[in-house]
Formats: structure tokens, C-alpha cells, sequence
């Protein structure tokens, strides 16, 4: 006689396997396209198992948006606590991770710009960060201006990639990047307070 055991439950992956279903359909066919059925269906859970997690479809859109967010973000803070440099870190952190993650991931960065679009008030959570980001640049960086210049160039340059809008070649971009990067220097030594 064979036994069977159910299966070990295994919420956090199934949610991260929902969020990133969530995150191919919207990329795929737009926000409009989301839906629960569509998700759970792609994901192999059914509509429950998904309502057990997200309850509506605001509710699984802000997650996949908190989500990507936070990846994003963890990718900054840990590239900058890495960077020897001080002046300028968090800056030199943000450029690169949006160079580096447009090129690597376009579909789930594609996903995060549909969702954007389609409800502004998804953007609070990364206003919030990026303004927490500007005030490092106060006490990290000389030209707090050129931080930021190097800062909305990196938003232009994902965007860009995400959206296919140019067609870089591979050391053309790595000299967009260095020239961005090296907005973030100072020669000035000590930032200004």
C-alpha cells in the first residue's frame, strides 16, 4: 500500500511565485489583463490559495509593486555599504543598479512601469525612498545637483531599455554609465553640509 503525504505548505514561495506571475502577465499584456484567475491559473494555485494571500487585485498589485520596489532598493543599499567611497556612494549605488537591473530583468521592470502607470498612488512607497535617498546625497555628496542629474539620467536609461527605445550598443552604454557614475565624484574632498 502506498502512503501519500500532503504536502508541506510553503506560503512565502507560493506568494513570491504569485508576485511573480503577477508580474509576467502584467508585463506581458498590461494591467487591464491582470487578473486573479489569470494569476492563480499561471501560478497552478487556485483562486483561493491566491485569496488566501492577496484578497483583491489592488491588494496583489501593491504587493508586486512593494516587491519589486524593495529588490530594487535592497540592490542600492547593499552596493553602496560596499562602495569604499563615501562621496557619492548612494548616488554611484542608484545609477548602477538601474543600469545593471533594466538590462537583467526587463520584463519584471516593464512589470513595475505598467503598474506606474496605471495607478500613480503605487508610486508613493518609491517617492518615499528616493527622497530618503536625496537626503543622503546632502551629507554623502559635494554637488548634490549632480547626484541627482545622475540619478534622473539613470531613470532615463532604464527606462529606455525597459521600453526598447534606443539601440546601445554594449560599450556605448558602459560609457553612458561611467560618465553618470562619475557625476557622483567629487574632487572637492569633503561633501557639503
Amino acid at each position: 500500500m502506498t502512503e501519500t503525504r500532503p504536502r508541506k505548505r510553503q506560503p512565502d514561495l507560493t506568494q513570491q511565485k504569485l508576485l511573480e506571475m503577477a508580474g509576467e502577465l502584467v508585463n506581458e499584456m498590461g494591467v487591464a489583463a491582470l487578473t486573479l484567475e489569470a494569476v492563480a491559473k499561471r501560478a497552478g494555485v487556485s483562486k483561493g490559495g491566491l485569496l488566501h494571500h492577496f484578497p483583491s487585485k489592488a491588494a496583489l498589485l501593491a504587493a508586486m509593486v512593494e516587491d519589486l520596489s524593495g529588490r530594487f532598493f535592497d540592490g542600492v543599499a547593499t552596493r553602496a555599504a560596499a562602495d569604499p567611497d563615501p562621496h557619492g556612494r548612494s548616488a554611484r549605488a542608484y545609477v548602477r543598479t538601474a543600469a545593471d537591473e533594466a538590462v537583467s530583468d526587463q520584463q519584471r521592470w516593464g512589470a513595475l512601469s505598467a503598474a506606474f502607470l496605471s495607478d500613480p498612488m503605487l508610486l508613493d512607497g518609491w517617492r518615499a525612498r528616493l527622497a530618503g535617498l536625496r537626503t543622503l546625497d546632502q551629507g554623502e555628496s559635494a554637488d548634490p545637483i549632480g547626484a541627482l542629474v545622475a540619478r534622473l539620467a539613470a531613470d532615463g536609461l532604464w527606462f529606455a531599455d525597459v521600453c526598447r527605445l534606443h539601440a546601445i550598443d554594449g560599450d556605448t552604454r558602459r560609457l553612458v554609465v561611467e560618465r553618470l557614475l562619475s557625476m557622483t565624484k567629487s574632487d572637492a574632498g569633503e561633501p557639503r553640509r
